[in-house]
């Protein structure tokens, strides 16, 4: 086994086609860390000539000089091949003690049991537990099954395989996902891909659900620095919008028409009682409500709005995988049902440019309705797809001194920061409270 420092070509030949490969350990996302300044390393492990593991590490260093060697939804290898794994874990520790780092951190991109749509486990799908415990074996900690909020390790996915157009597409959702789909389509709301020139429409719809949410989006200069610094077929950071005055001429249109039918029905019903005319005006009539109650909806957005942005999403694009990292709609528009649009706009492009994974990605609130994020949870599964849940975060530490010193002082500043909120609220200590009062 050699450790070897890979040239970008070198790691996006093995990355791109590997099928734990993701937009994280891609020479796209590599570039763009770069620009930001950020230390990277590309690596690999050759066994007799042939390249065997790859992976991205990138380097950090916190105020104390605390340094850190993440290698993020890696390393890409065969975890089923037992003579490599050890070797190359092995030699990647030693790499990055060379590298003055104090931690060692890796977070294979694998399931940890194979699930269901429901989140049921199939161990008999998939059971990667004997690899925890191998890498346990090898001096590595696992953080724990809790939503990783920062390296995402709880997800919803949907396997594109063997589905031949946008009909058996549509088709593979529940009932409601169709409706919203079909009627987002007739209402006019449209895609559009941001540009330098139009991300402050983007980012600008960004921030306000995330505000609205409660969900942590970044600065608009990360964004500007993705569109300047990777592709456009690799980073998409997508709008759904709406003409709000064409939006509103086109419901009122039909609501005349409709409303024309349905007084010539009820005449005809009048005239001769025919019972088939008469279904037809239920019919007629609840589309006629419905139209009103959408011009209703709409009352408060006048025409001088224009053109609305109603959800964005920034979605990458990466070997056979194609990511929903983060986005929402605007809660103020949600009628409109942007998300939805979105989803399907870019699983539509998935299909038509060969990726074979629409990734959710972050996913919580499975286990039942009264958890946090349920809501959305059930909104994805209306698309279709599995929940996956990654074999999760390990840490190993590769200067032993360091990293024990290291949690030593943060356990104590823990312990002094709980000390100084207690005192800070003397109900929860009432004879230090006396005291605090007293002076």
């Amino acid at each position: 086994m050699e450790f070897v420092i890979l040239s970008d070509a070198d790691f996006e030949t093995f990355a791109k086609g590997h099928p734990q490969g993701s937009f994280i350990q891609s020479m796209e996302l590599t570039r763009f860390q770069r620009a930001r300044g950020q230390e990277v390393e590309l690596f690999g492990v050759n066994r007799g000539g042939t390249l065997i593991a790859a992976g991205k590490i990138v380097y950090s260093t916190n105020r104390i000089g605390y340094k850190v060697a993440d290698c993020a939804k890696g390393p890409l290898m065969d975890y089923s091949d037992a003579a490599a794994v050890r070797p190359v874990v092995e030699l990647l520790k030693k790499h990055a003690a060379a590298k003055k780092a104090a931690e060692l951190r890796i977070s294979p991109n694998i399931k940890y049991i194979a699930r269901d749509e429901d989140g049921a486990e199939h161990p008999e799908i998939e059971d990667n537990r004997p690899l925890m415990k191998e890498l346990e074996g090898l001096g590595f900690k696992h953080q724990g099954f809790d939503m990783n909020f920062a390296n995402i390790n709880w997800m919803f996915i949907k396997t594109l395989d063997g589905i031949a157009d946008a009909e058996e597409l549509i088709m593979g959702m529940n009932y409601r996902t169709r409706k919203a789909i079909r009627k987002a389509e007739k209402n006019g709301v449209y895609l559009e891909q941001a540009t330098l020139e139009t991300l402050d429409d983007f980012y600008n719809a960004l921030k306000t659900a995330g505000d609205e949410k409660g969900f942590t989006y970044r600065e608009r200069e990360y964004y500007e620095q993705l569109l300047r610094n990777t592709s456009d077929e690799f980073t998409k950071l997508m709008m759904a919008k709406i003409n709000i005055p064409e939006y509103r001429a086109s419901i009122t249109e039909r609501l005349e028409a409709e409303s024309k039918t349905l007084a010539d029905l009820k005449r005809e019903v009048e005239e001769t009682g025919s019972k088939k005319k008469a279904n037809r005006v239920k019919v007629v009539q609840d589309l006629v409500d419905s139209y009103e109650r959408s011009l209703k909806d709409i009352e408060r957005f006048p025409d001088s709005v224009g053109v609305a942005t109603v959800a964005a999403i920034h979605f990458a694009c990466s070997g056979d995988e194609l990511t929903c990292v983060i986005g929402g709609t605007v809660q103020d528009y949600i009628y409109f049902n942007g998300a939805t649009s979105l989803y399907w706009g870019m699983m539509l492009h998935a299909l038509n440019n060969g990726y074979s994974r629409y990734n959710f990605y972050g996913t919580f609130g499975i286990q039942g309705q009264d958890e946090t994020g349920h809501g959305g949870y059930e909104f994805k599964k209306g698309f279709g797809g599995e929940v996956v849940q990654l074999i999760g975060d390990f840490v190993a530490p590769v200067n032993p001194v360091k990293y024990t010193a290291y949690r030593a002082v943060r356990k104590l500043a823990g312990a002094a920061q709980t000390v100084l909120g207690n005192l800070r609220e003397p109900a929860k200590l009432p004879v230090i409270g006396k005291l605090l009062k007293g002076n």
